[in-house]
């Protein structure tokens, strides 16, 4: 029987089409050797297919044109599930891949020329669609160390994401052009085997000029952050999964310096400084990003003045 068939009639891949994109992935391997869709297989075979950081290896005992899902247990024997590293570094790296796109993407056949095409240029490229919301769709091109993913709503490009391996495959390099907001983000060493001491191992470029250096892990922003903005003033502050959080600083390039602290949904709250770069402050409070509240400014001779502001607005007497 064929090998694309087999795994669906076993029931190992539920699709007929997922299986043969699998093996034509190279994710699929019989007796320890990378298989096609079109391999026979025979009673005795071993298959291993990956699936992201796991891989399941089973025994064929028994082959039928159709069997029921209780019964599809008894046509194969697991022998044992390992790392893909134990196979290819490469493979295990797109496994990896491709299982955390089939968490929200279903495989999709693409048309024959463009197989056909894809086959004279040697190209590897696989067209998804959301299992969420029909009008997102995403093509996925792999290239050597390189996957790019393209993210698409009702036809519209609004998303691009090029994943870099490194040299032994342990990780990668990721890189994000969000179209719609119209700025890149780069994250180095997504899985942690890289070495990156005392450095920021992230950065967001915005076309406008403005840059965000952060520290990550598996994507996730955690730890502190600087911000230049396209005037050369900087914000330093910390995130806390991927949110701004907790005290910050912003630094203006004429000398004047602002303590604050970011709360609810990533807005100046509570206390803030202003520091003059002439030594005069204003100390005020905020409220989901605007000023509200008592407020004094302090003059270099030691006088205070009192006031208040309400919605953003200073309330005179």
């Amino acid at each position: 029987m064929r090998l694309d068939k087999y795994i669906k009639v076993s029931r190992l891949i539920k699709r007929r089409t997922v299986a043969k994109s699998a093996c034509d992935a190279g994710r699929v391997y019989v007796n320890d050797k990378q298989a096609k869709a079109g391999t026979e297989v025979k009673i005795g075979d071993i298959i291993t297919i990956g699936f992201g950081d796991k891989q399941l290896k089973v025994k064929i005992t028994e082959i039928s044109e159709t069997v029921k899902k209780d019964e599809a247990k008894e046509e194969v024997k697991t022998e044992e599930a390992t790392k893909p590293e134990d196979v290819n570094s490469k493979d295990s790296w797109n496994n990896l891949i491709i299982s955390e796109i089939e968490k929200d993407y279903v495989l999709e056949a693409r048309p024959f020329y463009k197989r056909l095409y894809d086959k004279i240029t040697g190209k590897k490229i696989y067209n998804y669609k959301s299992n969420n919301n029909e009008n997102q769709t995403l093509l996925v091109e792999m290239n050597d160390n390189k996957i790019t993913q393209k993210f698409f709503d009702s036809g519209k490009e609004v998303l691009e994401k090029e994943l870099i391996a490194n040299d032994d495959f342990s990780s990668y390099d990721l890189k994000t052009h969000n179209i719609t907001e119209k700025y890149t983000a780069t994250y180095k060493d997504i899985l942690g085997k890289d070495t990156y001491l005392n450095t920021k191992n992230g950065l967001i470029e915005y076309q406008d000029g403005k840059k965000i250096e952060f520290i990550h892990k598996n994507a996730v922003m955690n730890g502190s952050a600087i911000e230049t903005l396209p005037n050369g003033d900087k914000i330093e502050f910390n995130y806390v999964n991927d949110k701004r959080y907790g005290e910050a600083q912003k630094f203006y390039t004429n000398g004047d310096r602002e303590d604050f602290f970011y709360g609810k949904d990533e807005k100046k709250n509570g206390p803030s400084i202003y520091y003059f770069a002439n030594g005069e402050r204003e100390e005020v409070a905020y409220k989901d990003g605007i000023l509200d509240g008592p407020a004094i400014y302090i003059f270099n001779d030691g006088i205070a003045e009192h006031y208040e502001y309400k919605n953003g607005k200073r309330i005179e007497d």
